[in-house]
């Protein structure tokens, strides 16, 4: 793979941030789902943003997905050759980068075409065998605390999904690399398209959730506790490399102590604007420290620079 390609990879990284994107991404179709249902009567030349950007949404999610189940070992790395196959790099040498900022998982992600549902569908069954039945079954594991057995699944009827998402792909290409003379789509099929989206993504991070951490917290007291349990050893960490950048000497700790005071000023508010968004829930205190996390998740990247900087770094 060229430089510029690791170079490129490599700030694309920065741009998204370390952690998943899971949050962050479903953040994003509940505000374009409002954007949408605010406008769709008075900007028919918004609608042709929304299928570019739903598209966009997935093929960042898919390759999330891929790294994430890559980086995590055994048996993941091994299926892992299969989708590495046809590309300019060695296997091998995926695995001898396993562990460093640019991972066997981020370049078999940036290597494959996430330009086809069916495709990105075939991709993570080559992951996880069972993939697809495990997508269909799959249901947010909080509702197990409220809801009769069986679970109604989080994709109400997968055949339709798919193709809503294969219409979608098809949309997207139109209107992105086409001048069409009459409307691409109708602006009604703005629905089934958001709602497909949000489905795909929320069920496929479930089976995640589910082949990598195994048993996760069963009720919502469970996973506000564990949200706030790996925040605080996240802080912890962060709170560690504060202290090794001190004694490595060189910056000034008034002006390190002001800078995470700032951020932690500014962690703390984008953590209450995404809890907002279940103001008064029980889920509020989870989607606090999950908001929280990923920021210092983004800070402790920064410290560690500062801790591992060579010499004229700047």
């Amino acid at each position: 793979m060229a430089k510029s390609d690791i170079e490129n990879m490599l700030e694309w990284k920065k741009r998204r941030g370390q952690s998943g994107a899971t949050f962050t991404l479903g953040y994003d179709l509940h505000r374009l789902g409002g954007l949408w249902e605010a406008r769709k009567d008075d900007s028919a030349a918004f609608a042709d943003f929304i299928p570019m950007r739903l598209v966009t949404l997935i093929e960042v999610f898919t390759r999330e997905a891929i790294r994430e189940l890559v980086d995590a070992g055994s048996p993941y790395l091994e299926r892992a050759e299969t989708l590495a196959k046809g590309a300019k790099f060695d296997f091998a040498l995926l695995a001898g980068l396993q562990g460093r900022k640019v991972s066997v998982g981020d370049l078999i992600a940036h290597t494959v075409a996430v330009n086809e549902p069916g495709r990105i569908v075939a991709y993570l069954s080559t992951l996880v065998p069972d993939f697809r039945q495990r997508l269909e079954a799959s249901h947010p594991r909080w509702t197990e605390e409220q809801s009769d057995w069986p679970l109604p699944p989080i994709i109400t009827d997968y055949n339709q999904m798919m193709s809503r998402l294969s219409r979608l792909f098809t949309v997207r290409h139109i209107v992105t690399h086409e001048l069409p003379s009459a409307p691409a789509f109708d602006p009604d099929e703005i629905g089934g398209f958001l709602q497909a989206a949000q489905q795909f993504i929320e069920a496929s991070d479930w089976v995640l959730v589910d082949v990598l951490r195994g048993g996760v917290p069963r009720t919502q007291l469970e996973m506000n506790t564990q949200a706030g349990a790996a925040l605080a050893a996240l802080e912890d960490e962060m709170v560690a490399l504060v202290t090794a950048i001190k004694e490595r000497g060189g910056v000034d700790p008034d002006a390190l102590e002001a800078t995470q005071l700032a951020w932690d000023a500014y962690a703390t508010s984008e953590a209450n604007l995404h809890a907002s968004l279940v103001e008064g829930g029980s889920m509020y205190s989870m989607i606090w420290a999950s908001a929280k996390e990923e920021e210092t998740r983004h800070r402790i990247d920064v410290l560690r620079w500062w801790v591992e900087r060579q010499e004229g770094d700047l």
